[in-house]
């Protein structure tokens, strides 16, 4: 398991981030959609060790 930062961006402009343990980017990402389904932009950066 590897940290990550989400970063979520909705359509009305708002933004949030969310930090956790995920097997991988893609992992992270689907955790992300899954809770935020109407989101503009998500993205996943892995986070140093």
């Amino acid at each position: 398991m590897r940290s990550y930062l989400i970063l979520i961006t909705m359509p009305d402009g708002s933004a949030g981030q969310h930090h956790g343990l995920y097997a991988d980017g893609f992992d992270a990402v689907i955790y992300a959609l899954d809770h935020f389904p109407d989101a503009h932009r998500i993205s996943a950066r892995r986070l140093p060790c």
